[in-house]
């Protein structure tokens, strides 16, 4: 068994010029679930281009809460525009991300990225075109109430966050999601461009895309099959299942020749035991 790989925060610092929130060790691979269409897409573009969304499209609410807040009143700040990668250093409960990430007509993969490899991509892209880069891991303490009244200076966190008021700051406001997610460990990298000018050509419909070298993902696992009986239902969709991996399979493999390409082991068969 290979043995796990801790990057620590000294090494990103002294290597990196990207900003560390809430982060101490570092495993070699980060996860990162996406549907089957948007890993081809990135694998068959020439410059194999990866998404950093607004978190304009999160879909929980309290994600963004304090987005568009008016910050004026705290020595003039403004909010810059951001872009943020999601992704998680555990796969301890894949599980709950496959159902949460599973779309019912689209097949779904799970890419295995070295840390690393991906965190040199992104400061390479960040020198060149003058961004700030931050990683965050994310902060599950607070709880609904918490975070609905954060901003009013009674609440036990409202100093933590809003005093002195920057870009850092700002940030960590943004890393903030509620505890029911905590099970979720996810860590953020966030870009903020400070000349828009030299984006302009690297976005498209409020997505920030950089180039990343093809060979920092190891792994691509596709979605886990439904329980097999005996019924014909069952045996239409197994066989869909083994329909649509051996195409995306073949797909991967045309684009990426070296990809590992593996089905989730998650609902496998085991060995009744007889005796003990």
């Amino acid at each position: 068994m290979a043995k796990k790989i801790i990057i620590t925060e000294k090494q990103l610092k002294d290597t990196l010029s990207m900003q560390l929130i809430n982060c101490k060790g570092f495993k070699n691979t980060l996860y990162k679930y996406m549907s089957a269409s948007r890993v081809l897409d990135i694998l068959e573009n020439e410059a194999h281009l990866l998404g950093f969304v607004s978190p304009e499209s999160w879909y929980d609410p309290y994600e963004t809460k304090y987005l568009n807040t008016d910050y004026t009143s705290l020595n003039g700040y403004k909010q810059p525009k951001i872009y943020c990668f999601c992704a998680r250093m555990d796969n301890l409960n894949e599980e709950a991300s496959w159902k949460i990430y599973k779309k019912e007509n689209e097949p779904l993969l799970r890419m295995s990225i070295r840390t690393i490899d991906l965190l040199l991509a992104i400061d390479k892209f960040a020198k060149e075109n003058d961004c700030d880069v931050y990683f965050s891991k994310v902060d599950y303490r607070l709880k609904k109430k918490e975070i609905d009244g954060l901003y009013q200076p009674s609440n036990p966190y409202h100093s933590e966050f809003f005093n002195n008021l920057d870009d850092k700051q700002y940030v960590r406001i943004m890393s903030l999601k509620r505890w029911a997610f905590n099970y979720e460990n996810e860590y953020r990298i966030f870009i903020i461009p400070r000349n828009q000018d030299k984006i302009v050509n690297h976005i498209k419909d409020n997505v920030l895309f950089i180039p990343v070298p093809i060979k920092m993902i190891t792994r691509f696992t596709f979605y886990p099959a439904n329980k097999a009986n005996s019924s014909l239902v069952s045996q239409i969709e197994i066989a869909k299942y083994e329909a649509e991996y051996k195409l995306i399979r073949d797909k991967i493999k045309v684009a990426y020749p070296e990809a590992s390409v593996v089905k989730s082991t998650l609902y496998s068969k085991i060995k009744n035991v007889e005796k003990i």
